[in-house]
């Protein structure tokens, strides 16, 4: 108010803060209201049930440093959802385990990168609130690292801005698919494939099951062939996966790469081919969610729970582990890129001790999966020594000297991992031996180093002979280990491909081996070798689905190279499908097919 004399004696304000002004609806009607700090709508919007016309002006201080500490300000969700949405906090790390179709009001996120248009030196003057997120109506900001010298956002907006579930999307009962043996099928996932690829945390099943979860319709049928009663396999939960994880891709959350890391685990129903298709495409769009939900990034400074954190840390490693293994099995480059990536290696601790309704459970899954993490990154230096296209061409002007201490460096390395974590995974008793898998990639990873020496080494230089010995012992291993198969190791569950890829690899490095021989005696060694190999195989491809592939696979090479007879003349090379009827692969069509394409045959894919 000011003095008659006009000079200025006090300034007074109708209201103490913005957050007591009346919204424009009230104030038209010249009632007074009052907005409470952080609540959507005033305070006789709210007793009324009506929507709040109030917004909280903006306020941005450019010149603010990034360690002070932000206002407290959030604005309005958005008028699109008529139901609050979750914390965005809980929706930027994907704590939550509801499918997205019984959520319409979720929140998607995705992380900020440094080089992209949004930048996250720009975004960290934006004005947070004591949650450490900025709201506007519809999109968010959530902070999760500002006071460091590199900032780190999640962008998040509402999932009905993004089409997240359009019409189309495939509306599955899926407990009434399994029904009666929902509860059976989830006690054997967790009895069964949980002690050989615990991915996930028990204590997230122990509620009651939403339908149409396509996370639980692949555990369903991941468990269906190890449990006693209902059909060992449901078409309907395969075709529902199918089409409903390119949808989840678009706009995925952490459940999205659980699915679709548990999808690739599904053993083969078909083998109509010695190959994997859609292997490598499913891999890059797995890493792709990847990196829009920063898994990459060290999650333990981050204001997560132990649980959150230890699932960010799980799931990175499995992607890791599944990316690293099928580019060697497949001769592709990686996906991954070391220089984007600082997550801490897996420990016991990053896993839950408790099976499903908190029965306790034994640290043997941990170990084995960081057993299994651990190799793959000594796996990774190995094709990222000897197996890209420039290092072929380095090793060939390598002195032999050099070559020949990275080979010992990178045997110590496997020698002090077979010390430290797989001779923990012998001699357990259990019921259900889950260690074949890492077992056989001990092995891969042997062969896998010694055929690229082999590779650089001209054939009777000194120490050539030394390494095909080494590499003959490591083979023998795999037939000993193939003909030493107990049922407590073939009634498990088995990583996938990955395992079924590390058979055929030790098949095609003992044709290699034969190739490469001179002697007599060699010969006929290998010969014999690759012959008893394949027996082996046949004999367990009848029950046992991880060697089917090796199998086909080495017929089909022993056939190329004339140590199988051909076949007559109108008699084809065919699989056993899972219909009985055999699939037929005509000689002649093949060649047939390229000699259309024209071009002398180069192939017009």
């Amino acid at each position: 108010m000011r003095t008659t004399t006009g000079t200025q004696v006090n300034v007074g304000r109708k209201y103490k803060s913005r957050k007591e002004r009346p919204c424009d609806a009230c104030r038209k009607r010249k009632i007074c209201c009052t907005r409470d700090a952080f609540e959507k709508d005033c305070s006789l919007c709210r007793t009324r049930g009506e929507t709040c016309k109030y917004i909280l002006p903006p306020n941005v201080r450019r010149n603010r440093p990034p360690t002070a500490r932000p206002r407290e300000s959030m604005s309005s969700p958005s008028s699109t959802s008529s139901i609050p949405p979750r914390p965005i906090q809980s929706c930027a790390v994907g704590t939550g385990s509801v499918p997205r179709k019984t959520a319409p009001s979720e929140w998607i996120c995705q992380f900020v990168g440094l080089s992209g248009d949004q930048d996250p030196f720009v975004l960290r003057h934006c004005s947070f609130n004591h949650l450490n997120c900025y709201k506007a109506p519809e999109w968010a900001i959530l902070r999760v690292k500002g006071e460091n010298e590199i900032p780190l956002h999640f962008t998040v907006v509402p999932d009905s801005h993004l089409d997240a579930h359009p019409d189309y999307y495939p509306k599955t009962d899926t407990e009434s698919v399994v029904a009666p043996h929902a509860d059976e099928l989830l006690q054997t996932y967790f009895d069964v494939i949980h002690v050989s690829y615990p991915l996930l945390d028990p204590a997230r099943f122990n509620s009651k099951p939403q339908t149409g979860d396509p996370l639980l319709a692949i555990m369903y049928n991941l468990a269906s062939p190890f449990c006693r009663d209902g059909p060992p396999f449901f078409q309907e939960l395969s075709d529902f996966a199918h089409q409903v994880l390119p949808i989840e891709r678009r706009h995925p959350r952490l459940e999205t790469i659980e699915a679709s890391l548990l999808h690739l685990q599904c053993h083969s129903t078909i083998h109509q081919a010695p190959m994997l298709p859609s292997l490598w495409s499913d891999i890059g769009s797995l890493v792709g969610m990847a990196h829009d939900l920063g898994l990459n990034l060290d999650p333990t400074a981050w204001s997560l729970t132990p649980s959150d954190s230890n699932r960010r840390i799980r799931i990175w490693w499995a992607l890791y582990i599944q990316d690293k293994w099928s580019a060697l099995g497949l001769g592709r480059p990686s996906y991954l890129n070391e220089e984007h990536c600082n997550v801490p290696l897996p420990t016991v601790e990053n896993f839950s001790h408790t099976s499903l309704h908190n029965q306790p459970l034994s640290l043997t899954p941990a170990i084995q999966f960081v057993a299994m993490a651990h190799l793959t990154a000594i796996l990774s230096d190995i094709l990222n020594t000897f197996y890209t296209l420039k290092a072929m061409e380095r090793f060939k002007l390598l002195p032999l000297e050099v070559i020949f201490s990275i080979l010992d460096d990178f045997q110590r390395r496997l020698a002090e991992w077979n010390e430290e974590h797989l001779c923990q995974l012998f001699n357990v008793n259990t019921l259900l031996d889950s260690s074949g898998s890492v077992v056989l990639a001990f092995h891969t990873c042997e062969i896998v180093l010694f055929r690229a020496v082999l590779r650089c080494l001209p054939m009777g230089s000194p120490g050539y002979d030394g390494v095909r010995e080494q590499s003959k012992a490591s083979l023998m291993h795999i037939v000993e280990f193939v003909e030493k198969l107990n049922v407590s190791r073939l009634r498990a569950f088995w990583w996938s491909p990955m395992t079924r890829i590390n058979f055929a690899l030790a098949g095609t490095f003992m044709f290699f081996q034969l190739l490469t021989s001179i002697t007599t005696h060699d010969i006929e060694f290998w010969s014999s070798t690759i012959s008893h190999y394949r027996s082996l195989l046949r004999l367990q491809s009848h029950s046992f689905d991880m060697t089917r592939l090796a199998c086909t696979r080495m017929d089909l090479l022993a056939a190329s190279m004339g140590v199988d007879p051909p076949a007559r003349e109108g008699e084809g090379m065919g699989e056993i499908g899972a219909d009985g009827r055999t699939v037929v692969l005509m000689p002649g069509s093949a060649e047939e097919w390229i000699a259309r394409q024209g071009h002398e045959g180069m192939l017009l894919c």
